[in-house]
């Protein structure tokens, strides 16, 4: 022990440690004169004292301290450790590769096996009375499993024969039906147990024969199992929702593996126990894996179109009706983008099956340590969160479903209500299923060894976290103020009165409150995105000073469009145009208000055109629908008729007017008679107007005109027609004289 301790890390001292006082000068007279007898017997001495021992014992672990402290600490880089990682990995495989071809190296033994077992006597007439033993065992278990299937042929005969429609009634009666596919077994196994008692073979004789009967009974009870589940001859007692032909053809393929994995095992051992030599056994039952795993990849191939059909209908639920989620995914109730995986998945699903059952094998036959396990583990609990992850979601779309349904009643009153009270759920339903299939994804991961819940708690992961809920915050108050400033301008620009009326609000307040929630509409779009920025890492700060650098140019630059905004908005605040009036803002361009932006009106006219001009083109204004509108008439009447006469008839016609049902709600005021207005050439000139409501004043005007015609027809009043007179004169040059009337030469013509 003393000559393994370096000459530098002796005690500080210098004396052995532990070594009691008297013992000292010896001490260091054996170390230095180097003798090993001196050395060994001084050492036992210390031992030999427990105080020198304790003290000894002391001093060792302050020395063990002392180097630790004083060691350099190595840290190796991260590709030593990468190296060293797939160098351990390889030489792993590599062993396993060696020791998986060791298996076969046994095989020449296995071949002096065989020549031994047709050659020697003995053992030959041990197969022969294996043989006898198992034609007498699985025999008489044959015999008596027919007997019981025979007495029990009519009361299975009538569960089968009974239908029913429910899935559930159908549970017991499939239930019964397997008890009594059951008990025929159980006559099997009875009747082998009884035969090899009553034989008494040897012992190795009867082990192998209680293989046989324990695997035929194991193969008949898979059977039995999946006819009960199946159902290939009772259609009535089929549990899911598939045809005969799958039915029988499922079942074909379990009797194949069950077979092929049963037999082929069970068959292994008892070669094993035959004498067979230990790495022939294992030969043969990774010949067997392969042959079963050759098959799974075979039914794989076979179905591989009707799977994948299967996979781009609805996984999990069953079903391909396109239509159906066509109509689900446009109305916003199911992801376009996971039907778009779904099929990416239903092109390659039997490549990545196949490939998982080529790693199972593999790691089986390699003898992976807890490697098959692993992949066990793993596969089922990927299955298990991927269902419970389905559960969740559609217990989710049915509680969303419940919870946020329309009475048909309501519906029927009010068409679109539920439109308008459910806008938003769809998002919501995306944003919860995203939410359950990122746990559910991060669940996967844990479960095939990466530890991904520990990423969260990593502080990039705590940033990504905290970012994302601030966002989801941001958002959701800015999807409740737009919800809350737009149904306030809705309810206030179609809010009734107590009496149920609606209240006709002024044609400024129906302009405005929509370019607010323009306004609104632009102010949280804004601040949404600088917080999104914000949050995931870009600094705003330049972007601020840059926009406003950018806005300052642009001003300068687009002196007309600031010009058309700053126009727009005193036109505006002044109430000067509002939406719904008739304007004329010069340069050819007058109609009706049909929108205003915040930089163009836009007008359509008499022909249904429509006008978008800018409000740095608008000059002036004639707003022809200002609170109120009249509508003048200039009424020419001929010389010969009385005036006071025809004064009193308009004034008959406007009352008249005024008291229909049509036009009298629109009228304010009575007509308004201004008198002899002006004398033309054939006519004097009545003026008159009717003040009406906005916009009104033309409809009124016409109907007034309409009547007035047909009551001046009724009262013999005539309305002036321009008159022309055309003389015929002869050629002045020819010394003819002018015609006389007397001759014609006068004739007088009427025009419209």
């Amino acid at each position: 022990m003393l000559s393994t301790l370096p000459a530098s890390a002796q005690m500080p001292s210098g004396v052995l440690p532990g070594a009691s006082a008297p013992a000292k000068p010896a001490t260091q007279s054996t170390a230095e004169s180097g003798d090993p007898g001196d050395r060994i017997a001084s050492l036992l001495a210390t031992l030999e004292d427990p105080a020198a021992r304790e003290r000894l014992t002391a001093q060792l672990r302050t020395l063990l301290d002392t180097q630790e402290q004083t060691e350099p600490e190595t840290v190796e880089p991260p590709s030593s450790r990468v190296l060293e990682f797939m160098s351990e990995r390889v030489g792993r495989l590599t062993r396993q590769m060696v020791a998986f071809g060791s298996v076969f190296a046994d095989l020449p033994d296995t071949v002096d096996w065989l020549e031994g077992q047709a050659t020697d006597q003995t053992r030959r007439d041990r197969w022969l009375q294996l043989m006898s033993q198992l034609l007498l065992a699985v025999g008489a278990g044959f015999a008596a499993s027919a007997m019981a299937s025979r007495l029990l042929r009519r009361a299975r005969l009538s569960i089968e024969s009974r239908r029913n429609e429910r899935i559930l009634a159908r549970i017991p009666l499939a239930i019964l039906r397997t008890v009594l596919e059951v008990v025929p077994i159980a006559a099997f196994g009875i009747a082998g147990y009884g035969m090899l008692s009553v034989t008494d073979p040897p012992l190795v004789i009867r082990l192998v024969a209680l293989i046989v009967i324990n695997a035929t009974i194991l193969i008949q009870l898979v059977l039995a199992v999946t006819r009960g589940i199946l159902a290939p001859v009772a259609r009535n007692l089929r549990m899911l929702p598939i045809g005969d032909e799958s039915a029988h053809y499922g079942y074909i393929w379990v009797r194949r593996l069950a077979y092929t994995c049963v037999y082929g095992f069970f068959i292994s051992e008892a070669a094993y126990m035959l004498g067979l030599p230990g790495g022939a056994h294992e030969a043969l039952l990774k010949v067997v894996g392969l042959i079963a795993t050759g098959m799974l990849v075979i039914l794989i191939l076979q179905n591989r179109k009707d799977v994948a059909e299967w996979l781009r209908g609805r996984p999990l639920t069953g079903g391909s009706n396109g239509h159906v989620e066509a109509e689900e995914i446009a109305a916003g109730t199911r992801s376009g983008t996971l039907r778009a995986a779904r099929r990416r998945l239903a092109d390659v699903w039997h490549i990545l099956t196949i490939l998982y059952l080529v790693v199972i094998y593999g790691i089986w036959a390699l003898s992976i340590p807890d490697g098959f396990e692993f992949m066990l583990r793993a596969t089922g609990l990927s299955l298990l969160i991927l269902i419970a992850a389905r559960i969740v979601v559609n217990l989710i779309d049915a509680l969303i479903r419940r919870g946020f349904s329309i009475s048909p009643d309501i519906k029927r009153e009010f068409p679109h209500l539920e439109e308008r009270a459910n806008r938003y759920l769809p998002i919501l339903q995306r944003v919860l299923k995203a939410i359950i299939w990122f746990f559910a994804l991060l669940a996967l991961l844990a479960a095939w060894g990466v530890d991904s819940f520990a990423w969260l708690e990593s502080p990039l992961g705590q940033r990504i976290s905290s970012s994302a809920i601030s966002i989801s915050v941001v958002l959701l108050l800015a999807v409740i103020t737009w919800e809350v400033v737009t149904n306030l301008i809705e309810h206030y620009l179609s809010g009734n009165d107590r009496y149920g009326t609606r209240i006709e609000r002024s044609a400024r307040v129906r302009t405005l409150l929509p370019l607010l929630r323009n306004a609104v509409m632009v102010l949280l779009i804004t601040v949404v995105s600088l917080v999104t920025l914000s949050e995931i890492g870009v600094n705003i700060a330049p972007l601020l000073a840059g926009a406003g650098v950018i806005g300052l140019a642009i001003g300068f630059g687009s002196q007309t469009l600031v010009k058309d905004v700053i126009t727009g908005l005193f036109i505006l605040f002044e109430d000067t145009i509002s939406v719904g009036d008739v304007v004329d803002v010069g340069g050819g361009h007058s109609g009706l208000v049909e929108a205003i932006t915040i930089r163009t009106i836009k007008l359509r006219d008499q022909a249904g055109g429509v006008h978008s001009i800018p409000f740095s083109q608008v000059n002036s204004v004639l707003n022809m629908t200002k609170d109120f509108s009249y509508y003048v008439f200039d009424i020419a009447i001929s010389y010969g008729e009385d005036p006071d006469r025809v004064i009193g008839a308009i004034k008959d016609l406007g009352a008249e007017l005024q008291a229909t049902p049509q036009f009298g709600r629109v009228i304010l005021e009575p007509i308004e008679i201004m008198g002899v207005d002006a004398f033309r050439d054939n006519a004097f000139i009545v003026k008159a107007r009717i003040k009406t409501r906005p916009i009104q004043q033309w409809n009124v005007g016409r109907e007034f005109n309409r009547r007035m015609k047909l009551r001046f027809d009724e009262m013999g009043i005539s309305i002036p027609l321009p008159h022309r007179i055309v003389e015929f004169r002869p050629d002045a040059s020819a010394g003819q004289p002018m015609a006389t009337p007397e001759a014609g030469a006068l004739q007088l013509s009427r025009t419209r």
